[in-house]
Parts: structure tokens; sequence; C-alpha cells
């Protein structure tokens, strides 16, 4: 199973894009693993194009299946003085994959300046169980992560609130570009509503969006909580949060999740 670091680094040149072969052991079903796709996204458009100030928003459009030979082209929507918009095509062995618009933009002074986002208060990553035990639920790609439930529910659990506040990190390498870690590590819990399944069914994002707040520091644990909002009619309106270990929020997400149970 290869690492992050070596995923990353297996994007290949061809043409006007990258392309890689959707990697074993980062399968979520049918499809590699969402956060993945989204990070090879933003990995390819950093380096088709130089010079891109930091990330600060990525919207995701997952179109369908990310299987097979993947290929990323994108291409720059608008620059200006300050932000970069560029927007990127997937593209699998069955076709469309995805869709991302990624907004980068420069640091400038400001005289605004406040944060009121703390994580909340919850035992350390080494007094917690768990997330995926041996022996129940995980999906494919959940060995490339540790994870550990700090609170809330685990997924098939009737009854119980569809919240989940995790522990989570990398299992092994996730190379020198934390931003990238971190957008593989913002989509590895299942969907929230997923705790309230009686039994396992189909279940997949439809749309995530992700705001970063900078400096993206390197590190290690991170802590996300994952909640369902409202689910009905086939689809769930899902709010997401990361903070590092010391309690400052690294990003803040939405997703619409479809249901199929």
């Amino acid at each position: 199973m290869p690492t992050f670091r070596e995923v990353i680094a297996g994007l290949e040149a061809v043409g006007e894009g990258f392309e890689i072969d959707a990697p074993e052991g980062w399968r979520q079903g049918r499809t590699a693993y969402g956060g993945l796709t989204a990070a090879l996204a933003v990995a390819g458009a950093g380096r088709t194009h130089a010079d891109l100030p930091l990330l600060r928003s990525a919207q995701f459009a997952l179109v369908g299946p990310a299987a097979g030979r993947l290929r990323f082209e994108s291409r720059i929507l608008r620059q200006g003085r300050s932000a970069t918009v560029v927007g990127v095509e997937a593209s699998g062995e069955a076709g469309p994959a995805a869709r991302a618009i990624l907004t980068y933009g420069a640091a400038r002074e400001s005289a605004v300046a406040h944060d009121t986002a703390s994580g909340p208060a919850v035992p350390p990553p080494e007094e917690c169980e768990l997330y995926f035990p041996p022996g129940g639920f995980a999906p494919g790609f959940a060995g490339n992560f540790d994870a550990r439930l700090a609170a809330g529910a685990r997924p098939l659990t009737p009854g119980a609130a569809p919240d989940a506040t995790v522990w989570v990190r990398h299992a092994a390498d996730a190379g020198d570009d934390p931003v990238l870690a971190l957008i593989a590590l913002a989509d590895v819990l299942p969907p929230a509503a997923f705790v309230a399944f009686p039994q396992p069914a189909p279940i997949s994002t439809a749309t995530w969006s992700l705001d970063l707040f900078h400096p993206i520091p390197a590190g290690d644990w991170r802590l996300l909580r994952s909640v369902s909002e409202q689910a009905g009619e086939g689809y769930s309106l899902q709010a997401m949060s990361l903070w590092d270990a010391g309690g400052r929020r690294l990003a803040v997400g939405r997703q619409v999740v479809a249901i199929y149970a």
C-alpha cells in the first residue's frame, strides 16, 4: 500500500495535465477515497501553475467514480492582484470523476484579526478508543489513517446523534506539504448520517467545500468533528471542522451527502 507521500509523488506529467493510476489501498467502494481525489486535484493544480498564493478555499463536485487511470487538467479562471481562481477537471476510466474550483489568495495587511473557533474539550488521543475497531465497519482506505473516537458515535449506531469528534492522523509518511496532508485528512470520517443507519447501505458525498485558515503547520494529530445537521429525501447536509492539537481551527467544511438507505 503506497503512502500518501508516494501517491502524490506518483503524479506524472502527461501533455497538459497529470495522471496516476488510482492506487490500491486507497479505495472507497468502487472509487478512490474522496479526500485523496481532492488532494490530487490540488497537487496537479499546484504543479501546473507556478507561484500560486496560498489555497484559501476549495469546492469539489464528486461527479463519478475515480477509478482506473486518473487524469487531472487545470486552468486559471481568473488571476487578480492578490487572488487566483483555478478550475480542475478530473477524469477516470468511466469518464468525468470530479470538478474543483480552487481559490488562492495572497496574505495582506488587515486591521481585522480574531479567532473565536477554538476546539472542543476532549480527551487526548492516547486516552481514546479506536474509531474503526478491529472486526467492525471500516472503509477500504481506513488503514492509511489512525483515528480515535473523542466524542460522539461511530457509524451504525441507531438512536445516537449523528455527530462524531475524532482524532485523526496519517498512519504513514504524509509528505512535505501540510495543506495536501490536511485535505486528505479532512474527509476521512464516513458521512455523519451513517451513524443513524441500522445496517450498512450505500452512501456517497456529492459536493464538498473546504475553507482553510492559514498558517497550516506540519503536524501529527488533528481533531475532526463531523455532524449531520439535517437529513431527509435521501440527502444529508453536513458540517465539519478540523483543529490542530492545540485547539486552533485550521479548516471548516460542508458536504451534501446522498443516502441510499
